[in-house]
């Protein structure tokens, strides 16, 4: 089994990479939203953890988001490409939030 520390590193990490793309794709709300959870994550906070996983589910949530419509027309495979790398770094923040939120043990 993974330790919580380990588990903290993880997320911290796929969520940096996470705003990276957003900080590339100039989506000033989520990345507002991802710099504010992973300062908690980074103090090993489960409150971190809980703020990314609010982020997702419902209608207009960051589950939701298409990132780079500018490039829809002008180039659809740059436009596809980045929301590829969005679903997958979307899907791995998720999990690495949720393995953590579901421990039993603290």
């Amino acid at each position: 089994m993974t330790t919580l520390n380990q588990q903290f590193i993880d997320l911290s990490n796929i969520t940096r990479e996470l705003i990276g793309l957003l900080v590339e794709t100039d989506e000033k709300f989520w990345l507002t939203v991802l710099r504010k959870a992973i300062v908690k994550v980074d103090a090993h906070e489960l409150a971190g953890a809980t703020l990314i996983l609010g982020c997702y589910g419902g209608i207009d949530t960051f589950s939701d988001l298409i990132i780079g419509t500018a490039l829809e027309e002008q180039d659809p495979l740059a436009f596809r490409n980045l929301n590829a790398r969005l679903d997958h770094l979307r899907t791995k923040t998720f999990e690495a939030a949720r393995s953590i939120a579901a421990r039993q043990t603290w």
